[in-house]
């Protein structure tokens, strides 16, 4: 698509050129959002290509390449992580992703109600999955109670301090907001209102009244640590509190009425990640895919069993972290620290001067780790320390699992709570306005 052409229609009714002026139409929260607009049509053709091998994988029986991730102890679960190559945008990518099928939940009634209820089920879930998941799909764990009435000690102290601090995050799960939206037949893309940005739309408008509508997750406790020189080295962590860019379209969306023998329902919804506009430091990791996909499914027996399945595929890294070295910038901000700020003025037109030149450069440090250990051990490092990309491959797959297996449980207690999720006026504002604080 051609975004030069296309206008943004601000909410207040002014139109937003391509060049995302968002703060004239009254929504500048939105100006930084917006560039990740002209990405919108590369990533979701790439999510589309990856949707469609991955249903013909599956189709076959499943990937070749598949191995173990977790061991769930009393719990009926089944999950798998995978390698493979899929053709996107033209040509062959090396993927990797992870299948997680967990139960959800159970009717409990007289066999005679059997089948009754099981239908009511699915008639339940239909609403929740479709309209309200997205809504309520992160919550926060209990926290320690803190009177305000506290004193509060000097700096000096507080390492001693027994008084209850406030706890930093505390949040698990996935936060969407929706921001943009292109309805069916328009080539007019518009954002959502403010006030309406976590009342996610009911994803069976999607396809009919949308053609895809861009949202932001905030994927809340997502945090891959690696110690390259053992358990007393120095710990990196990858992507803690990350965003991404997402794109929702019919073709993620599941809704089949009796898809099979003794099957009621197929509810799901599914999205596209979109490459985040800026670069952060890290290569790969929510934000930085070149090609990703999640699709979450729940299906309805007619024995009132219900499970939910998620399938997330995405890129094999060709990097892990983006380390900027600037040695011009560094060295004027070192000399900023003992001259009290006074190199900057003094060397400005010496560091204009030198900021042309290519004195600053990338690296990746982590795979340089990973590269020369191996270099150095002869591949003993992989086989014998499990020093490797495939392994932090699987690290990163691992703690996806851990996070989708968050915020399905954490979903469940929604959902019980709720006694007819049908009953849209007795609904909770925090389950209506998907704000819940």
């Amino acid at each position: 698509m051609d975004w030069s052409g296309i206008a943004l229609a601000a909410q207040c009714g002014v139109p937003i050129t391509s060049q995302y002026p968002i703060a004239d139409s009254g929504t500048p929260e939105l100006e930084a959002d917006a560039r990740v607009l002209p990405r919108v049509s590369e990533y979701l053709s790439r999510g589309l290509d990856l949707k469609r091998w991955w249903d013909q994988v599956e189709s076959n029986g499943g990937p070749a390449e598949r191995f173990p991730l977790e061991r769930t102890f009393n719990r009926p679960n089944r999950s798998y992580g995978f390698f493979g190559e899929a053709p996107v945008g033209g040509s062959m990518m090396p993927v990797m992703g992870n299948v997680q099928e967990m139960f959800y939940d159970q009717t409990r009634a007289p066999s005679s109600l059997d089948r009754e209820s099981a239908e009511w089920m699915a008639a339940q879930l239909r609403e929740f999955v479709m309209k309200y998941f997205m809504r309520v799909s992160s919550f926060r764990e209990p926290e320690v109670y803190v009177d305000a009435s506290n004193p509060v000690p000097p700096p000096a102290l507080s390492r001693l301090s027994w008084c209850p601090q406030p706890q930093q995050g505390g949040r698990r799960g996935f936060g969407f907001c929706q921001l943009f939206f292109k309805r069916v037949g328009s080539d007019v893309v518009e954002p959502f209102p403010t006030y309406d940005q976590f009342a996610i739309i009911d994803q069976r408008d999607v396809g009919k009244k949308f053609e895809w509508v861009v949202l932001r997750v905030r994927i809340f406790d997502f945090n891959v640590s690696v110690r390259l020189f053992g358990l007393n080295g120095p710990e990196l962590v990858f992507g803690a509190n990350e965003q991404s860019y997402l794109v929702t379209h019919e073709a993620f969306i599941n809704y089949k009425e009796r898809p099979l023998p003794g099957v009621l329902a197929d509810y799901g919804i599914g999205y596209a990640f979109i490459r985040n506009p800026e670069q952060g430091p890290f290569g790969y990791g929510p934000g930085e895919f070149d090609a990703a996909i999640e699709t979450i499914n729940f299906r309805v027996y007619e024995t009132g069993y219900v499970s939910v399945r998620m399938v997330f595929v995405a890129n094999r890294p060709t990097q892990i972290t983006n380390l900027t070295v600037d040695p011009v910038n560094w060295s004027l901000g070192l000399a900023d620290i003992f001259s009290f700020g006074l190199a900057s003025r003094l060397f400005s037109p010496t560091r204009d001067v030198l900021n042309q030149l290519p004195l600053r450069f990338t690296v990746d440090p982590v795979s340089a780790y990973v590269a020369g250990a191996n270099w150095i051990s002869g591949g003993s490092a992989a086989q014998t320390l499990c020093i490797s990309i495939e392994q932090l491959e699987k690290i990163f797959l691992l703690q996806h699992f851990k996070q989708h297996y968050q915020t399905i449980v954490g979903s469940l207690l929604t959902w019980r709570q709720i006694p007819d999720w049908l009953d849209e006026k007795n609904l909770p504002a925090w389950v209506i306005s998907g704000i819940n604080s």
